[in-house]
């Protein structure tokens, strides 16, 4: 269909060497060549470019010069492509290579005296010359590394303000993998939502487009998962197998199954094209209700849903079922499997039915790797998957099912401590079998409000290397649209159609993909890959606005973390965006999901009136860190709106609401954090003076979330169906606002009707409650607002400060000797060492550090508690004499713990 365009062009001189080799430009590209060629602009002007490249370049390359090509074709250059330098005819010079093995490649670098790379998916980007030329070296180790080149310069040549000049913004770059795999998921929860761009090869173009210009090397698309028996399993949504004639999915016939077979392939071969890899999710074995949905719709015929398979044929039909599978689809790169009873399978079945699917796999797709996942999954299972040589690889959840803080939680909530729901779990064994794969569930947290921030990013990245890990992989921030409402419901819009400006509503989230990919990939990526971007988009108003969006997504991993109710770990049942976390009783009650660092409303509540300290951050440090980043969010706002003027587009309307509604949603938590911890108090000590402080703080927390309202206003949809309604993941934030509204008329009639019985605390003031109470010597000492237990009259607000070089390795079964130097102007109270096994099954142990003086203080880790099974890690607190403490390191920087690894050898 491009053919008379491109025989237009090709009638200006030798143009038309451009088609050879080249992937089909996209039509916006076609019509630009069409306009420099028709209307003669010269083609070989110093602005002119010759691309010199290989016959034989696969689809990766091919890509990424199709993106150069048409990137110098919208800024009106011409270009040409040819095999070697004598050929050039361009004033300008970009020689693309693979490995050095090209004439031009090898003569470029042997003139520069450069070695091409040879890491996988590696990089060079050098600017030079070539017979007083300007020319740009492009080598990859690979074709994805050389990909990747050709994509960031076609990016620069959009940059260029300079039309002579269009390579003036490539950069020198020596680049590599920091994490081999970057993967992004997808999940089919929704029938009618996953099938209006199943079938659309234009969507699937731009969003793999995007993902490999954001440097993922994955793409998975998972199907089955709490999604009411749509795709479980798959398989006879795809085609009928031979013997089982009775098991088949409700409505769907045989020109459906073509037609999901031929948009499947094509969905894996456009992957592979932009040098990505395949991986297909099989989550559900069989549909028996339950967590996967309604049982109802597992008892009788049911549009999409599968019919005829039981228990009985279960194992026997999926041996048949994935034979036909892996090699009707033999393109595909990795199967990820859902192992335990949520897949539908009961444990009874687990032995016979893993077995046989190892058996299916080594047989019939040795090839594919087996992605496991980790849940539940017995480890005999994993064992003999491992003794049968199977190629398997755990996954598991990286914090929960949302999106926490960018390190692997110090300790996880109790409930899991002893089972493999998510964490690492007991898995991190030696010596080492398999390899482990990190699932970021961020679909979460993050679903319609747009999310970025390159330092989480690439903290994240870094810490999915414990383990020796290999890779991580995020969702897309839309996978839970529609989940658990009806199949044929009709496509709903996140924006309201007035608000939008875009053409699919992933793209609202790039710079969420562009962070996680580029961090993945480089994590000293340059700032101006996105900077580029905001400017583009958001003109004068680009620097807040991008500087906004960065700390605004702080917050949400934030929420998570510090005080989260357990009951909403899934993903399927919490929502921080737009969940209020219950009424305020309840959420008094509430741990966070790092136990280790977080002190909750009750363990605040027992330490002011008991009179213990604690180095955990407390309830009024984290409300004191969100009314500071909220405050932070909306400087930020305020600038953009005015640097942007009367030039608001709906781009910049759009984004500056997410903004507010998290700088709000801070706001919020930043009162409900006070408002729990007086609430306990109150619950702990009955005194009236913790409930009247208690209903003030609440007071403000809704006077915040009706600032979400406001700032909402009408440009999100007032139903939006992200999952179960009674679970409060369908609705509108102004919802909530009802439900708060009547929790505080609750809380206001109790205290009411509260009657307090004997003597109690003395509150000075309801609203801050400053405490008067007993120190452990009978000496009267006051509760500032911080709950700090001090005697302490000094200015003093900081805890010690600590300097500590890091112990990275260890001998097993040995003493370790662990020391810092500790110092405080108010004198140091006490230093404690906590350590365990690298294993979330164990608790952590505890030893006073001794002083030694000089500020020096240590303790020795006993031999018997460094096992080689595990690795072992530690943290330090610390405390003064005023009552302030941390833990060190501190989380807001780096990991707050220390992993050492053992050196067992």
């Amino acid at each position: 269909m491009y053919a008379p365009l491109l025989a237009a062009a090709e009638s200006s001189s030798n143009i038309g060497r451009l088609r050879r080799n080249v992937m089909k430009p996209g039509w916006i590209c076609v019509l630009v060549l069409f306009a420099v060629f028709v209307l003669a602009l010269p083609v070989w002007s110093a602005a002119s470019v010759s691309v010199v490249t290989f016959e034989d370049a696969g689809a990766p390359v091919r890509h990424g010069l199709d993106k150069v090509t048409c990137a110098l074709a919208e800024k009106g250059i011409g270009v040409e492509k040819v095999g070697d330098l004598k050929s050039a005819k361009g004033g300008q010079l970009i020689v693309a290579d693979v490995g050095g093995k090209t004439s031009a490649g090898a003569a470029l670098l042997t003139r520069l005296k450069l070695k091409a790379p040879t890491t996988s998916e590696a990089l060079l980007v050098r600017n030079t010359s070539w017979k007083g030329k300007k020319a740009v070296l492009l080598s990859g180790a690979d074709e994805r590394g050389l990909m990747y080149a050709l994509l960031d310069t076609a990016d620069r040549i959009g940059w260029a303000q300079d039309a002579d000049n269009p390579l003036g913004q490539v950069r020198d770059a020596t680049e590599k993998p920091y994490v081999s795999e970057r993967a992004a998921s997808m999940y089919t929860m929704n029938k009618a939502n996953f099938e209006s761009f199943f079938y659309d090869e234009k969507y699937w173009q731009r969003y793999l487009d995007m993902l490999a210009r954001d440097r993922f090397n994955t793409f998975a698309l998972l199907f089955g998962y709490e999604n009411n028996g749509y795709f479980a399993p798959p398989y006879p949504q795809f085609f009928d197998v031979e013997g089982f004639g009775d098991i088949h999915v409700v409505g769907v016939t045989k020109e459906r199954q073509r037609r999901n077979v031929a948009a499947l392939k094509k969905i894996i071969r456009m992957t592979h094209e932009r040098g990505m890899n395949f991986t297909l999710g099989i989550w559900d074995h069989i549909y028996r209700g339950g967590v996967q949905g309604s049982r109802d719709r597992a008892t009788r015929p049911t549009p999409d849903v599968i019919w005829g398979l039981t228990g009985d044929n279960l194992e026997a039909y999926t041996i048949a079922a994935l034979t036909k599978w892996v090699r009707m689809f033999g393109e595909i790169d990795a199967i990820q499997f859902r192992m335990h009873g949520e897949s539908g399978l009961k444990r009874s079945e687990m032995a016979g039915f893993w077995t046989n699917i190892y058996k299916v796999m080594l047989e019939h797709a040795p090839q594919m790797r087996f992605d496991a996942r980790a849940k539940n999954f017995p480890h005999e299972l994993i064992d003999k998957a491992v003794d049968m040589g199977v190629n398997i690889r755990m996954c598991t959840k990286y914090w929960m099912e949302q999106m926490g803080l960018p390190f692997h939680p110090t300790h996880i909530n109790r409930q899991n401590q002893h089972d493999r729901r998510h964490g690492y779990a007991d898995m991190l064994r030696y010596p080492k079998r398999y390899d482990m794969h990190w699932r970021l569930w961020n679909s979460g947290t993050t679903r319609v409000l747009l999310w970025g921030d390159p330092e989480y990013a690439r903290r994240f990245a870094e810490s999915t290397h414990l383990y020796d890990g290999k890779g991580f992989e995020i969702s897309d921030p839309l996978t839970t649209k529609g989940q658990d409402h009806p199949h044929d419901m009709p496509v709903f819009d996140i924006i309201n159609p007035k608000y939008k400006y875009y053409d699919w509503e992933f793209q609202r989230q790039w710079h969420f993909f562009q962070v996680f990919g580029r961090m993945g990939y480089n994590p000293d990526t340059p700032a101006e890959v996105w900077r580029k971007e905001f400017e583009r988009r958001y003109g004068k108003a680009a620097a807040p606005v991008e500087k906004g969006l960065h700390l605004a997504s702080k917050i949400l991993p934030m929420i998570v973390s510090y005080c989260y109710p357990y009951s909403h770990f899934p993903t399927t049942r919490g929502w921080a965006e737009k969940q209020r976390q219950g009424d305020l009783p309840g959420y008094a009650k509430v741990e966070g999901t790092d136990t280790q660092q977080f002190l909750s409303p009750a363990e605040a509540a027992e330490c002011i009136i008991e009179g213990k300290d604690s180095a955990k951050r407390w309830p009024h440090e984290s409300s004191e860190w969100f009314a500071d980043i909220s405050r932070a969010v909306l400087q930020q706002v305020r600038l953009a709106e005015t640097s942007i003027g009367a030039k608001k587009n709906n781009e910049f309307i759009c984004t500056v609401t997410d903004l507010k509604i998290l700088a709000y949603l801070a706001s919020y938590h930043s009162h409900r954090a006070r408002a729990g911890m007086a609430y306990a108090l109150f619950m702990r000590s009955g005194d009236a003076g913790a409930l009247n402080a208690a209903i003030g703080h609440e007071e403000r927390a809704v006077e915040a979330w009706g600032r979400i309202v406001e700032s909402a206003g009408d440009v999100y949809n007032f139903d939006l169906r992200f999952g179960r309604r009674s679970a409060g993941l369908s609705g509108h934030w102004r919802d909530e606002l009802v439900k708060l509204n009547e929790g505080l008329d609750k809380l206001k009639q109790q205290r009411m009707d509260f009657k307090p019985k004997g003597e109690k605390l003395t509150i000075a003031d309801g609203l801050s409650y400053h405490i008067l109470a007993k120190d452990s010597s009978g000496a009267t000492v006051r509760f500032p607002q911080a709950g700090e237990i001090s005697v302490c009259v000094s200015d003093d607000d900081r805890a010690p400060t600590v300097i500590h070089k890091y112990i990275t390795t260890a001998k097993p079964l040995q003493p370790l000797t662990i020391s810092a130097q500790v110092s405080d102007p108010s004198g140091v109270k006490w230093v404690r060492l906590r350590y365990r096994g690298v294993n979330q099954f164990f608790d952590y142990k505890s030893l006073d550090m001794a002083a030694s003086g000089g500020g020096r203080y240590a303790a020795t880790v006993p031999a018997k508690d460094i096992q080689p099974r595990w690795d072992f890690m530690y943290l330090i607190e610390v405390m003064d004499d005023c009552g302030n403490g941390k833990i060190y390191p501190d989380l807001e920087k780096e990991a707050p713990y220390i992993i050492v690894k053992l050196d067992r050898d």
